[in-house]
C-alpha cells in the first residue's frame, strides 16, 4: 500500500466544513514565515539600511506557494526547525530576481525570531476567524434566550430535577460565557506581538549594521545605532499588524501562554454548551434536538438512532484542550537567552489548540442555529416528578408561619413520602400539615400562595431580568467590537449581525 502523506481529517471530522486546516496548515504557516521575513526586509528599506530596490524584490516573492513546502520541512530537520532552510529557498528565489538581493533577506534576524513572529501571525488569523464565528455562535444564543424567555423548563442539579428555570435563562447563561470568552480573546489578540532580538535578543548585528551605514565607531557605537534600530523594529511590527514589545521575548513564553488559554476557553465554552445540549438530547428527555439532515446522526449498527453528532464532537474536542495547554505552560521553563525544547514544543501544541477552537466554535456557531426546542417535552418532564420540583418553593411560603425548620421538615418528610407512594407532592403535604394540626397556623391568603407555588408558571425569580441583562451586554458587544460591513455609498456603515433579530 503506498503511503498517504496527506492528512484528510480521517480522525477530525469536525474540521471539514471550517477553516481550521487552512488557517493552521503547513502552508499557512510558511506563508505567515515569508511574510515575516519580507516584513523585515521592507522595514530594513524603511530605516535606510536595504535598498529601495528590494521592495520590488520583495513584491515579487510574496506568494510562499511558490516555494519547495515538502523541501523546506525535510530540510528542517538538519538545524532542529523550518527557518534555516527557509531562508535558503527564500534568498534563492530572490537572487533570481536580481543578484545581491539575498544579502538584504533575514538581517540580524534569528530563527526564533522568524518563527515566532510567524506563530503570532498564524494566531492573529486564527482569532480573526474566532471571531467571526462567535459572533454567529453569539447571535443564535440570543435569539433563543429572547424567544424563550418564559418556556418552562425543569432546572437540574447534579443529574436531578431541581426547581423550576427557562430555557430562556440556559440560554443567556451559555450567551454570557461566549461574550465573556470572546472579549479575552479580542483582548489577547490586540496584544498579539512581533519578535525581533536577534540572536540573545540585543539586536547587536542590527545596531552594528546601522553604525556601519552611519559611519559612526568607537565608545559611541554601542547606542548611536538606535534611532535606525528603533525604525526597523517599529515597521517590522506595523508591517504584521502586531504590537511590538519593549524588548524580546524569546524566553518569556506568557505571550503564547496567554494565547493558548484564550484559545482553550473559547474552546471550553463551545464545548460546556455542547454538553448540555448532549444532555437535554437524551432520549429520557428530549427536550432539545439537533436539526439533522438526510443521512446525519446515523449509526452503523441501528438504523433508528438520531445521534447529536455535532454536540458530540464538539464536546470532543473541548476535552482535548487542557493537556494542551498545561503542554504551553509547561515552556514557561524557558533558559538562558534562547531555550533548548521550550519553544519548540509549542509549535505543534498551539497548532492543535487553534484547530480544536476554530473547528469547535464553528460546530458550536452551526448547532446553536440548528437547534430544536421542545417546549411540549419540557412541560412534560416538569411533571414527572408530581410537584416535586416545587418542593424549595413550597418550603419558602410555609416558612413564613411555621419557621424555617419546621417548614423544611414538613416538605421533605412529604417529598419521601410522595417517592414512595407515587402520590403528588401536593397530596402527601396536605396530608402532613391536617395530621400535624398545622393547618391552624396558616392564614387562608397564606394557603392558597403555598398552593399557587404548584403552578409551573409561576416564580421564575429573577430569571427574566438576567436574561434581559445579557441581551443587553449582547447589542453593547455588537456596538463595541462587531466588524464593520462595508457602507453602501451615502448610508453609515453598520455593525454586522445587526440585522439579526433579538427580543430584548
Amino acid at each position: 500500500m503506498p503511503e498517504l502523506t496527506d492528512d484528510a481529517g480521517l480522525l477530525a471530522p469536525l474540521d471539514h466544513g471550517s477553516r481550521a486546516k487552512a488557517l493552521t496548515s503547513d502552508a499557512a504557516w510558511l506563508q505567515a514565515m515569508v511574510d515575516a521575513e519580507l516584513a523585515l526586509t521592507r522595514a530594513l528599506v524603511d530605516a535606510a539600511l536595504a535598498p529601495e530596490w528590494m521592495l520590488g524584490v520583495c513584491d515579487t516573492l510574496v506568494d510562499a506557494g511558490a516555494l519547495d513546502l515538502g523541501a523546506i520541512a525535510r530540510e528542517g530537520r538538519d538545524g532542529g526547525n523550518p527557518v534555516i532552510p527557509l531562508v535558503k529557498h527564500l534568498g534563492l528565489a530572490a537572487e533570481r530576481v536580481r543578484a545581491g538581493a539575498s544579502d538584504h533577506i533575514h538581517v540580524g534576524a534569528t530563527s526564533q525570531d522568524i518563527l515566532d513572529t510567524a506563530a503570532m501571525l498564524v494566531a492573529d488569523r486564527v482569532c480573526r476567524e474566532l471571531a467571526d464565528r462567535l459572533r454567529e455562535f453569539a447571535a443564535a444564543l440570543a435569539v433563543l434566550a429572547g424567544q424563550h424567555r418564559d418556556t418552562i423548563m425543569a432546572g437540574r442539579t447534579l443529574g436531578q430535577q431541581a426547581s423550576p428555570t427557562s430555557f430562556g435563562l440556559v440560554a443567556a447563561g451559555w450567551l454570557d460565557a461566549v461574550l465573556t470568552a470572546a472579549t479575552a480573546l479580542a483582548r489577547v489578540r490586540a496584544g498579539l506581538p512581533a519578535q525581533l532580538g536577534g540572536a540573545v535578543g540585543n539586536l547587536a548585528v542590527l545596531t552594528a549594521i546601522a553604525n556601519a551605514r552611519s559611519g559612526v565607531a568607537g565608545p559611541t557605537a554601542a547606542t548611536s545605532g538606535a534611532p535606525a534600530v528603533d525604525v526597523v523594529t517599529d515597521r517590522f511590527a506595523a508591517r504584521l499588524g502586531l504590537r511590538r514589545p519593549l524588548l524580546s521575548w524569546h524566553t518569556d513564553r506568557l505571550p503564547v501562554v496567554e494565547l493558548g488559554s484564550a484559545l482553550a476557553a473559547v474552546t471550553g465554552v463551545a464545548g460546556a454548551f455542547a454538553l448540555d445540549v448532549s444532555v437535554l438530547s437524551r432520549t429520557e428527555i428530549a427536550e432539545v434536538s439537533e436539526r439533522l439532515g438526510a443521512g446525519q446522526g446515523g449509526s452503523s449498527a441501528m438504523p433508528h438512532k438520531r445521534n447529536p453528532v455535532t454536540a458530540v464532537l464538539v464536546t470532543a474536542a473541548a476535552r482535548q484542550t487542557p493537556a494542551l495547554l498545561g503542554s504551553l505552560y509547561g515552556s514557561l521553563l524557558a533558559e538562558d537567552q534562547r531555550p533548548g525544547g521550550a519553544w519548540h514544543a509549542e509549535w505543534q501544541t498551539l497548532r492543535d489548540l487553534e484547530r480544536l477552537a476554530v473547528s469547535a466554535v464553528s460546530g458550536a456557531a452551526d448547532l446553536a442555529g440548528r437547534l430544536d426546542v421542545h417546549p411540549g417535552r419540557m412541560r412534560v418532564n416538569l411533571d414527572f416528578t408530581d410537584g416535586l420540583v416545587f418542593s424549595e418553593r413550597v418550603t419558602t411560603l410555609l416558612a413564613e408561619a411555621l419557621g424555617k425548620t419546621r417548614a423544611f421538615g414538613l416538605v421533605q418528610r412529604a417529598a419521601a413520602e410522595s417517592h414512595e407512594t407515587r402520590r403528588p407532592l401536593r397530596v402527601t403535604l396536605g396530608g402532613l400539615l391536617a395530621a400535624e394540626g398545622a393547618v391552624g397556623g396558616i392564614t387562608d391568603a397564606l394557603r392558597a400562595r403555598a398552593w399557587a407555588a404548584f403552578d409551573a408558571d409561576s416564580g421564575l425569580g429573577q430569571g427574566p431580568a438576567a436574561i434581559g441583562r445579557v441581551l443587553a451586554r449582547y447589542r453593547a458587544h455588537l456596538e463595541a467590537d462587531a466588524p464593520r460591513e462595508p457602507a453602501v455609498p451615502g448610508e453609515p456603515a453598520v455593525p454586522a449581525h445587526r440585522s439579526r433579530k433579538v427580543e430584548s
